[in-house]
């Protein structure tokens, strides 16, 4: 009979685990050379002091065969990490992980959350077997697909930006985000996306919207100095979030609220942040963006983009 448990990671046999996760990603489209039994226990051991980590492990006769991460950190919204469950190979694969899906449902609504995501990440066309598998358990388990999205990245070491910098409109100008209240920049920030595609963001309840919103613009973690927000006469009109992670930068979300669209104000300030990235040595600038929103991704291809690979996304709304 199968048994679950919910575990934080301080109290889990992380050697058992991190093995168990191992043998069952082996040999398939998630085996990475670098991923060894020693690296993910170490990265376990580094989720150890982290409450809000959380693992849900199914054991059959007390082996493990399936396992469920799930990150409870914010309000409202629980997650589950990318490609979760991890489920064993055998006769009752599929009633394991549809079972453990199950399971994570009663645990998050029972700690108060209104929606649980689960992230399909990354997608190539290798991943379109498991992809189908996986999807099929979520539908099973009363979960929907929320959006699609593309990841797309830029070699910002061979990418040339044009030599003729995209100009404003009289009346408006560049600012940095540090220089800008997160109180001033809310409004003009759910315009924006309220009005846009943004499939994901669309799906929420307002409340978790802002939950979404706090998160995006945390000031705990900097921005970098391509971090704009293009501003007419001192009123936020758009904004581009980037943020540095060694030698590439993480860009978005991005934005312009829909009373100044097509005025070339994104097209300036995404030339703009990308010129002071080069600047400063970032080699790497990724994003990302609902595969239906063909206006971003066309003026992100115009600056070099490219898709890297696709990821889905699916939610279970808390009734």
């Amino acid at each position: 009979m199968v048994e679950i448990t919910i575990n934080k990671f301080k109290d889990v046999d992380i050697p058992k685990l991190a093995k168990f996760m191992f043998d069952a990603t082996n040999n398939t489209v998630f085996l990475d050379d670098s991923r060894t039994i020693e690296s993910i226990e170490q990265s376990f051991q580094e989720m150890m002091s982290d409450e809000n980590e959380i693992v849900l492990i199914a054991l059959n006769e007390g082996e493990i065969i399936g396992a469920l991460r799930v990150h409870a950190g914010f309000s409202e919204m629980a997650f589950t990490a990318k490609w979760h469950p991890i489920i064993h190979h055998g006769e009752t694969r599929e009633e394991t992980a549809i079972e453990l899906i199950r399971f994570g449902k009663k645990y998050i609504k029972g700690r108060g959350f209104t929606r649980f995501e689960a992230n399909l990440s990354p997608i190539r066309r290798e991943h379109a077997e498991v992809y189908n598998e996986y999807k099929s358990w979520y539908e099973k388990a009363g979960f929907y697909r929320a959006t699609e999205e593309a990841l797309l990245q830029v070699n910002l070491e061979n990418h040339l930006l044009s030599p003729i910098q995209p100009s404003l409109l009289e009346g408006f100008r560049f600012e940095s985000i540090d220089n800008v209240t997160n109180e001033d920049i809310e409004a003009p920030f759910f315009d924006s996306f309220t009005h846009g595609r943004d499939r994901l963001f669309l799906d929420m309840t307002t409340a978790q919207q802002k939950v979404s919103f706090n998160f995006w613009f945390r000031r705990s973690r900097p921005f970098h100095r391509a971090a704009i927000i293009a501003l007419k006469d001192n009123e936020v009109v758009g904004f581009n979030l980037v943020r540095q992670d060694d030698d590439s930068a993480e860009v978005g979300p991005v934005g312009v609220i829909p009373k100044y669209h097509r005025q070339g104000i994104m097209k300036a300030v995404l030339h703009e942040s990308l010129k002071r990235l080069q600047e400063d040595g970032i080699k790497i600038a990724q994003l990302e963006a609902d595969k239906n929103n063909d206006p971003a991704i066309s003026l992100y291809t115009k600056f070099g983009f490219e898709e890297l690979y696709s990821q889905q996304y699916f939610a279970w709304k808390v009734v």
